[in-house]
């Protein structure tokens, strides 16, 4: 993006435009927001149409008298304002297109949204004193009308110190961007502190802690400065710390909301991994002390007490505290949460309403959410939308109307929460598996047989896993972690004196920036995170841009648990890219010099053309090991699934024992009826199941990926004395005849008896 665009904001006049459009809204009172049908599985939604200006898509708004050709939605000017700011993936909104008006049409962005939602929320207020009237607001945690009054009240006075109240609220609102052009040039200590929070938001811990180095003692800021540090401290490992000083702020600063939100987060993180009950009390009771009055981060606080109570099975109250995260911050991650702790307390035409306005803006929420809906409930909870017609404008006769677009494919990462399981896997609706099939048991030489055709088409983690079209350049810098990748490239120009480019060449280059830095802090390679995540990004945008991958950001995992999805050859690939960098951080060995051209080199090759290995059975006959770079992805993945595994209630209490394999057994038989095919989110709650008894052999048995080509039911583990055991297809053929994993691992176990040894282990 160039500088300019990039410094288009309220500090230097960009806004001027929009600002002085804004009083032309006191006579609307509703937009109207041309809508198109797309459906999810069975069930028809409507969803926001965009349009194509100049080569640009924007997300079009009327506000008449010239209205849409139908079908159309009305909204409150406020509601309709505060749904685009939340938009996701949309950054351009254009009003009455297509020379609806004598004017050129009215371009907007997300900042100008929200000043047109805090228009509306004050009233239109111009007042002298519009600086005391915006603080007033913000410290009620009202954003929208905090950002329209201090707008206006630093566009007086540019010189004053309102700027900085005015990036706190941008901040506050997720306008990070905008935050900081307005800021970047200043050393005020205000500044200093809300750049700092910026970068720490943004994934750059290092530049965070240098501008609050920066920041000199003696001044008003000192508890912010600590809890910021806290924070950082909290994002980078170092628990420990952050709690004590969060403790410390909690009862010693005046605004004590920030410190509070932290210290319920670290006790949170803690009780979820030593499943400690008392200190879920104590989180609780830290987020609800944090919002015993008004603040700026209610909003936020309330979302995190939501997931803290989801997680911790109460729902009820999950739900309460969703609502109330809604009313100051209806964004698509609240509003999908809620659905979630709603089905869960079994109101279904309350989550059927929420979704509903999900799918106004954003579809690929909208497909995954309704898979957790009774699917033979749909038509009832889903009729056909009815949107109104324009009166000025009927809709001109014999003109079917437009068909019907496809959602996005169904994904695991379904709706991200911070730090915490995404809201369709936190909450697995019980499944069912399809048609029995024959029970698996140790066939000839050890192996024990994947799932046949008895099981119908099984869902892949291919088919599980997928995204949104590959972002474009312009929206992959203003990804916080893709645009890491572009600060790289321009800093490793500096360095070398000559342009660095997103291919082969520029790949080396990272990889010997990264064995430089890791040969340098051999003792400390936790120093090189920053490096790790600026080249795990690099290797992002260069697979984005060479293959068309798109990553798939899963926002309750580090990083190195994101997977990227590439559609070639008729075929759909998941691969671990951002693992390949960040096992540098686990390893005490430094990877053989050329290991992610090699990585390149494997991907290509089958993206170019998927190599006819065999899978199952057959491969382990032919004793065909899946390539190492796969072998790779999926231990990859299988660390993923047992994160995610140790925070679901349906999954959380199952040992990773022989003790667990009865309470696998019993789940099964619970969940599962034999004959009655799974639906999407039945494959997630196997899948899970399936890796807890991957793990327990490979805990117990010292068992090692050996094929992983084909669907998950096929991949193969091989024991020391050379059996081959198949654990995802063993829990889905369980699922679907009712066998006993207890005694297919008494079975194992006595064959490791019989074959005692040196190669047993």
């Amino acid at each position: 993006m160039a500088e300019d665009a990039l410094n288009s904001n309220i500090f230097n006049n960009g806004q001027a435009s929009f600002l002085k459009a804004l009083p032309g809204f006191s006579a609307v009172a509703e937009l109207a927001l041309p809508v198109t049908p797309a459906r999810a599985g069975s069930a028809v939604f409507y969803t926001l149409k965009p349009v194509t200006e100049s080569g640009k898509s924007f997300l079009p708004v009327f506000s008449g008298p010239a209205l849409p050709e139908t079908p159309f939605i009305k909204r409150p000017l406020r509601d309709a304002a505060v749904m685009l700011f939340n938009s996701p993936g949309q950054y351009s909104f254009i009003f009455n297109p297509r020379n609806a008006r004598p004017e050129a049409p009215l371009t907007a962005s997300k900042r100008d949204m929200s000043l047109l939602a805090g228009f509306a929320d004050s009233g239109g207020r111009a007042a002298q004193d519009s600086g005391r009237l915006a603080a007033g607001e913000f410290s009620l945690g009202k954003l929208h009308s905090a950002h329209y009054l201090y707008t206006l009240a630093a566009g007086l006075n540019r010189s004053s110190g309102l700027r900085f109240s005015l990036a706190s609220v941008l901040i506050e609102l997720g306008l990070l961007q905008e935050a900081y052009d307005g800021l970047k040039t200043d050393r005020n200590p205000e500044a200093l502190l809300s750049l700092a929070i910026i970068y720490r938001k943004t994934g750059n811990h290092a530049a965070a802690r240098k501008f609050l180095a920066e920041i000199g003692p003696g001044t008003p800021l000192e508890d912010r400065k600590a809890a910021e540090a806290a924070w950082l401290d909290l994002e980078t490992g170092k628990e420990e710390e952050a709690y004590k000083e969060f403790k410390r702020l909690s009862a010693s600063a005046y605004d004590k909301a920030e410190a509070l939100s932290g210290l319920g987060e670290v006790l949170s993180r803690a009780a979820f991994r030593t499943k400690d009950r008392g200190r879920i009390a104590e989180a609780q009771a830290a987020l609800n002390s944090a919002l015993v009055t008004p603040s700026p981060e209610s909003g936020r606080i309330f979302m995190q007490l939501g997931s803290l109570y989801f997680r911790s099975g109460d729902p009820a109250r999950a739900v309460e505290a969703y609502r109330k995260a809604e009313a100051s911050m209806p964004s698509i991650e609240v509003l999908a949460n809620l659905v979630m702790a709603l089905l869960k307390t079994g109101r279904q035409a309350e989550a059927a309403a929420v979704t509903l306005r999900i799918a106004l803006t954003d579809m690929t929420v909208t497909a995954r959410l309704t898979g957790n809906f009774p699917q033979e409930k749909l038509s009832e909870l889903f009729p056909p939308p009815r949107p109104e017609a324009a009166a000025s404008q009927p809709a001109p006769k014999n003109i079917q109307p437009p068909p019907l677009q496809a959602a996005a494919p169904l994904t695991p990462a379904a709706v991200t929460q911070p730090r915490a399981p995404t809201g369709a896997e936190a909450s697995l609706s019980p499944a069912r598996p399809q048609s029995p099939a024959p029970s698996i048991s140790p066939g000839r030489r050890g192996m024990s047989t994947p799932p046949g055709t008895g099981w119908g088409q099984l869902e892949t983690l291919s088919d599980a896993m997928s995204a949104a079209q590959p972002p474009s350049e312009d929206e992959s810098r203003k990804d916080n972690f893709i645009s890491r990748a572009f600060r790289l490239a321009s800093t490793m120009e500096d360095e070398l004196g000559r342009k660095v480019y997103y291919n082969l060449d520029g790949l080396e280059e990272v990889e010997k920036r990264l064995r430089l830095a890791f040969i340098k802090s051999k003792e400390n390679p936790q120093a090189n995170l920053d490096i790790v995540r600026d080249c795990a990004a690099f290797l992002c945008y260069f697979l984005q841009e060479r293959h068309k991958g798109r990553l798939i950001k899963l926002e309750e995992y580090d990083p190195w648990g994101w997977p990227m999805s590439f559609d070639a050859a008729g075929a759909r690939t998941v691969s671990y890219p951002v693992e390949r960098v960040w096992r540098l951080l686990w390893s005490p060995v430094l990877p053989e010099p050329g290991w992610l051209l090699k990585y390149s080199s494997w991907l290509s090759g089958i993206l170019k053309a998927p190599p006819a290995s065999s899978s199952g059975t057959s491969a382990v006959r032919a004793k065909t090991m899946s390539h190492p770079e796969r072998i790779s992805d999926v231990q990859t993945e299988h660390r993923r699934m047992l994160i995610l595994i140790s925070s679901l209630p349906e999954t959380s209490h199952i040992e990773l024992g022989r003790t667990g394999l009865l309470k696998l057994e019993n789940a099964l038989k619970n969940n599962f009826k034999p004959g009655i095919p799974p639906a999407t989110d039945g494959w997630k709650l196997l899948r899970c199941y399936g890796h807890i008894m991957a793990e327990i052999l490979i805990k117990d048995f010292k068992a090692s990926w050996y094929n992983a080509d084909g669907n998950d039911g096929s991949w193969s583990l091989r024991l020391p004395w050379k059996t081959f055991v198949f654990p995802l297809g063993k829990v889905y053929r369980t699922a679907a005849d009712r066998g006993s994993l207890t005694d297919y691992y008494d079975i194992l176990l006595a064959d490791k008896l019989r074959n005692s040894g040196p190669s047993a282990g």
